[in-house]
């Protein structure tokens, strides 16, 4: 093993024993739906709808005329009646528990019914709230009903998005939420806002009836998208906020006064990336339309309610809520490759795909990226390494794209490397892993590890048929073993091989291993 793969090994290794972990990668849709899945898939919930259990809840339709409801955040997804009747109905789910490891998947729809229910209700059997959900990590709610209004109460959820389906009188309300990203999507007439803190917001709106009125909550990034004319929406622009307005048709002069948006905030600062809109200081108008709507929704949904603790039937009933987050598979791989950035380096996105991914980040100069290239090639946790894009951004920073190969098919699952003990591969392990694989038929005369760890050669006697089966099952069997030549002669054969893996897989690697391991 060469010095500089040894002091990567050693830098690699020492960042596990200390738990040295890279800065938190940038928060982006990608990275907060991935979250929200790894959080629903920590763990199985109770399935059983004729008492409002709801399992693994993803998807949500909400079908009410005339009602209010109230959603809350909790460690199960659950229903609770107030005063209506409700089912749940057309329940689907996905995922084989005799196939795959992952709790399965519940979309339900939740719709008025008739007759006695095992649901459990809150407050009195008079109170205005139709219903209560408790949700722990659903993603998407459908939602559809005349008149219906909506609390969502200091939920904090990863993601939130909602569709409104075409309904009239629809009025939605974010009580002091904490969200990572709120996605509102209308076709409705609808009135919505709220207080809270939100990381990515996004509105969009097919129906000139909606007004998406979020000036009240804090979000680092806004996005508005508008397929008709007259939705209205305002939003706040703060000192690091980054908002802008999309509509398709690119409408100059008049008609982009038919695309108001209203600002809390500097208008000047609203990007418009396509097309051309109408952005406007705040007034009184909207902000006493959102006070209105506050105090309607809020005056309806009446105090919160107390709520039962998790279940008995839960697979995990003292589950605490909000639940800690995984480590995402993006996030694995900064903390692991953290030791070999250069000083002055940083990353902020983890781009994943099938046996491979791209760090992307900022580095001091062209020089530190390549450097750092150079020692993942070297590292052992990749299979290889390459410099995709190097470019100064306005401030002069050098922004950098690195592609790599894992040694896995994803971050967090088996490596492709023989497990070992040890920080370098062994002729004595090689040998230990290659013989019962090529014998019986195959008399090994040589089995030899090259001294830079990168090569095995393999000599013996066989007849041709019998050398091209070992062979086979050498490429077959032993991934961690890429063929190179072979050459064969009257009951003789050679064979040279590229080693995988140059050093051992580390179990807290990007990749993992089964037995053995650094």
């Amino acid at each position: 093993m060469t010095p500089l793969r040894t002091f990567l090994a050693g830098a690699l290794l020492c960042a596990t024993t200390v738990h040295v972990t890279a800065a938190p990668l940038d928060v982006t849709p990608d990275t907060l739906i991935e979250r929200a899945n790894l959080l629903r898939d920590a763990r199985e919930r109770p399935w059983d709808p004729d008492t409002g259990l709801l399992g693994n809840l993803r998807n949500v339709h909400i079908v009410a005329n005339e009602c209010t409801v109230r959603v809350v955040s909790g460690p199960e997804n659950r229903l609770f009646l107030g005063s209506g009747t409700f089912r749940v109905a057309d329940s689907t789910y996905s995922g084989d528990r005799q196939r795959s490891a992952k709790p399965r998947l519940y979309d339900v729809t939740i719709s008025a019914a008739t007759g006695a229910s095992a649901i459990p209700r809150v407050g009195a059997d008079n109170a205005a709230v139709c219903f209560t959900l408790q949700l722990a990590t659903a993603h998407e709610l459908l939602l559809r009903g005349d008149n219906l209004k909506l609390l969502f109460d200091r939920v904090d959820l990863p993601v939130l998005r909602m569709y409104l389906n075409p309904s009239h009188g629809m009025k939605l309300w974010f009580h002091d939420v904490r969200l990572g990203l709120l996605s509102v999507q209308s076709n409705a007439t609808v009135v919505a806002g709220g207080t809270g803190e939100v990381q990515w917001l996004q509105l969009a709106s097919s129906q000139a009836s909606t007004a998406l009125l979020f000036h009240d909550m804090e979000a680092r990034h806004v996005g508005v998208t508008a397929t008709t004319t007259r939705a209205r929406f305002s939003i706040r622009i703060g000192a690091d906020t980054e908002a802008g307005y999309y509509q398709p048709a690119r409408a100059p002069g008049r008609i982009a006064l038919e695309y108001p948006i209203w600002i809390d905030g500097p208008v000047a600062a609203l990007k418009v990336p396509a097309g051309r809109v109408n952005p406007m200081p705040m007034n009184d108008e909207i902000r006493n339309t959102t006070r209105t709507l506050r105090a309607e929704v809020l005056g309806l949904a009446g105090p919160a309610p107390s709520l039962p603790a998790a279940s008995a039937g839960s697979a995990s009933p003292s589950a605490s809520w909000p639940s800690p987050a995984p480590i995402s598979p993006r996030q694995r791989v900064a903390d692991v490759l953290q030791p070999l950035l250069r000083p002055g380096m940083t990353v902020g996105k983890v781009d994943l795909w099938n046996g491979g991914g791209a760090l992307e980040g900022r580095a001091p100069d062209e020089v530190a990226v390549r450097e750092f290239a150079r020692d993942l090639k070297q590292s052992g946790e990749v299979r290889s390494a390459q410099v995709a894009r190097i470019q100064r951004n306005e401030s002069g920073v050098a922004e950098f794209r690195v592609m790599m190969n894992f040694l896995c098919a994803a971050p967090g699952e088996r490596s492709v490397c023989l497990p070992a003990a040890g920080s370098s591969y062994t002729q004595q392990q090689i040998e230990a892993a290659l013989r019962p694989v090529l014998a019986p038929q195959v008399q090994v005369a040589q089995i030899e590890l090259t001294s830079d760890g990168t090569r095995v050669l393999v000599r013996g006697r066989a007849s041709e048929a019998d050398a091209r089966a070992a062979l086979e099952r050498v490429r077959t069997q032993l991934p961690w073993l890429e063929g190179s030549s072979s050459s064969m002669g009257k009951d003789e054969f050679s064979a040279r091989f590229r080693m995988a893996c140059t050093v051992p897989p580390r179990s807290q690697g990007i990749c993992t291993t089964e037995g053995g391991g650094r």
